[in-house]
C-alpha cells in the first residue's frame, strides 16, 4: 500500500483515508499490511454503527443497559421470562443495578414484572407488547441503515463478507485472544 498522502490542516479526511492513515502508521513500525488494513476497518466500521445505534437509542428514549434488557427478553423466546439475575448476568451489570434499571422499563410500559408460578420467592420479568414494538421498530430502521452501508456490495459479496467474519468469529470461540 501506498504511504498515506497528509490532508492539508483543517481538511476532512474520507474514512477510507483516515484508515489509510493509520494502517500506514502500523506498518511502519512492523505491522502486517493485509493484518491491518483489515482489523483497522472492522474497528472504524464498528465504531461508526455503534455512533448511529447510540443517536438512535437517544431518539427513541432508550438507554443501552434498557437496549440489552429488551434484547435479551426477545432472545429468550416468545414469552419466556428472566428473572432479573439473568438480565444482570447478560448485561453484565450489578443485580442493584438491574432491579433500577426494571423499575423505570415497567414505569414505561416496556416489561412486567410478576412471581413465578413455580417459587413465589422468585420474579420474572416479561417483555410487553409495547416494549417488543419498540424493539421491532428500531431494528427494522437500523436493517435500511445496515442495508444502505452495503448497498455498494453485490448479493454474493455480502454473503462471502458475512461468510469471512463469521469464520474469524469463530476463532474466539477458544477463549480470549492471546
Amino acid at each position: 500500500m501506498a504511504p498515506a498522502k497528509r490532508a492539508p490542516r483543517g481538511a476532512a479526511r474520507t474514512e477510507i483515508e483516515e484508515v489509510r492513515r493509520i494502517v500506514a502508521a502500523f506498518v511502519a513500525v512492523g505491522a502486517d499490511e493485509s493484518v491491518q488494513r483489515v482489523v483497522t476497518a472492522v474497528h472504524r466500521l464498528s465504531r461508526a454503527l455503534n455512533r448511529w445505534y447510540d443517536r438512535q437509542l437517544a431518539d427513541i428514549d432508550v438507554s443501552t443497559g434498557e437496549w440489552a434488557v429488551l434484547s435479551e427478553l426477545v432472545r429468550s423466546g416468545e414469552g419466556s421470562p428472566l428473572t432479573p439475575s439473568q438480565l444482570a448476568a447478560a448485561a453484565n451489570v450489578a443485580p442493584s443495578s438491574m432491579t433500577h434499571r426494571l423499575d423505570r422499563m415497567v414505569d414505561r410500559g416496556l416489561i412486567s414484572r410478576g412471581p413465578d408460578p413455580d417459587n413465589r420467592t422468585r420474579v420474572l420479568v416479561t417483555l410487553s407488547d409495547r416494549g417488543y414494538g419498540l424493539y421491532a421498530d428500531a431494528i427494522r430502521d437500523a436493517d435500511l441503515v445496515e442495508s444502505d452501508l452495503l448497498e455498494s456490495l453485490t448479493a454474493a459479496e455480502v454473503d462471502q463478507l458475512a461468510a469471512l467474519l463469521e469464520k474469524v468469529l469463530s476463532g474466539l470461540d477458544g477463549g480470549e485472544l492471546s
